[in-house]
């Protein structure tokens, strides 16, 4: 596997200041160009701070959720108006658009696709597709930018809160927030399942400049992308990705069985207040609207069966027989956040006899598995680099060789 270098790929991006969606920045000598190409979230009706919500599946209305932290969610507007990074072949937009489309799902609180580079780069190398990394909502560059200039606030904040654990500057914003209304981890999750099926009726409607209405649109999840890959999935509303083909990476095992704790993904306090609500006391705690997605809503109860509720497993397990000859999903022995064997037990099944695949890699930490073997690296070294090639560089080849595998077959280039 030939590597270019990624640093500069990704500081020439970072150099760029104005993007548009017929211009897009060419790297000739690596037979590739770079598209920014703008999307518009119709959805964020479901986001806090509204005055109220209907559901016009139901015909029901609710009240008010009204927030202390302003401005509301509902109201962000780098959430709801954006750009996402496209990779192609060189050419591929001079009369014929893509056959092929590859969609990276990152992870939970993310702030920029800089460990991403890699991974696009060598799946278009290896599938020929083009490839999206898409961002969920409030994460990359769908956040409020008040947000980082304000980080000391916020980590004074978590620091005070009593036996918190796992406090840093690269958590605090998302933690306060998840902390004080937890709800906002079903809302933004359902806004971005919104915001990507929008994306492939855009495809599939012709609208979509690079990629060909017939296309095959697959998936590739990673952490908290790969449950919203799962989502896709297992509904696969419309028929949208009846012929797609997802890869799950360090993810898909019950939330009841994770650590998120991480200073690098959300604190301590915070990671409780999310069990709290959607594994332990959902019933106790969800108000009205959150009750009634989790129990009337498909895309709810198969939410609340990938957060582990038993009485979802026999559902979840039949769909995912019927999903297994498309599904592909890679543990990591080394994971402490989302545990290799957690991921069989809800992938594979009680019984293991669902035939979902599940390779076992042995790679670096959850946060950044192809480059930091602990903890106990710099801090700037998760933010900043791209792959440890000597420690890591056989797993990530096994990584892009076993996802290509499957996200080859029966393709168009």
């Amino acid at each position: 596997m030939d590597h270019p270098s990624y640093r500069a790929i990704a500081h020439a991006v970072r150099r760029r200041s104005t993007w548009t969606n017929g211009e897009p920045m060419a790297f000739p000598g690596l037979g590739a160009e770079l598209f920014f190409l703008a999307a518009r979230s119709r959805h964020g009706h479901h986001l806090l701070g509204r005055d109220g919500y209907r559901c016009e599946e139901h015909g029901l209305h609710f009240p008010a959720e009204p927030i202390d932290d302003a401005p509301p969610d509902c109201d962000i507007a780098e959430n709801l108006a954006f750009r996402y990074p496209l990779l192609r072949s060189s050419g591929d937009g001079r009369g014929e658009r893509s056959r092929h489309l590859v969609i990276v799902l990152h992870g939970l609180n993310e702030r920029s696709f800089t460990k991403y580079v890699p991974w696009a780069y060598q799946l278009w190398r290896a599938t020929g597709a083009s490839v999206a990394l898409f961002p969920l909502s409030f994460h990359v560059n769908r956040v409020l930018p008040r947000w980082g200039r304000e980080i000391d606030e916020h980590l004074a904040r978590r620091r005070a809160v009593p036996r918190n654990e796992d406090v840093h500057a690269f958590n605090c914003v998302i933690s306060e927030r998840l902390d004080a209304y937890p709800e906002r981890f079903f809302w933004g999750g359902l806004q971005s399942y919104g915001d990507l099926l929008d994306l492939v009726r855009e495809v599939r409607e012709g609208r979509h400049p690079h990629v060909h209405p017939e296309a095959r649109v697959d998936l590739v999840g990673y952490s908290i992308g790969g449950y919203l890959a799962l989502g896709l999935m297992l509904l696969d509303e419309g028929g949208l990705f009846r012929d797609s083909r997802a890869v799950i990476f360090e993810s898909g095992a019950a939330l009841r069985a994770t650590n998120m704790s991480s200073r690098f993904i959300i604190d301590h306090a915070c990671e409780v207040s999310l069990m709290k609500l959607y594994v332990r006391f959902t019933g106790r705690l969800a108000n009205a609207r959150l009750s009634h997605w989790l129990r009337e809503h498909e895309l709810g109860r198969w939410f609340r069966a990938l957060c582990g509720d038993e009485s979802e497993r026999g559902r979840l397990e039949a769909r995912l027989r019927e999903l297994a000859p498309r599904l592909l999903a890679i543990g990591n022995a080394n994971d402490e956040v989302i545990p290799a064997s957690a991921m069989l037990n809800t992938l594979q099944g009680l019984h293991r006899d669902t035939g979902v695949r599940v390779r076992d890699l042995a790679l670096g930490v959850h946060e950044h598995p192809f480059l930091c073997p602990d903890y106990h690296q710099r801090d700037r070294r998760f933010v900043t680099e791209f792959l440890d090639l000597p420690l890591y560089g056989a797993g990530f080849e096994r990584f892009i060789g076993d996802a290509a595998g499957l996200l080859s077959v029966g393709a168009r280039r």
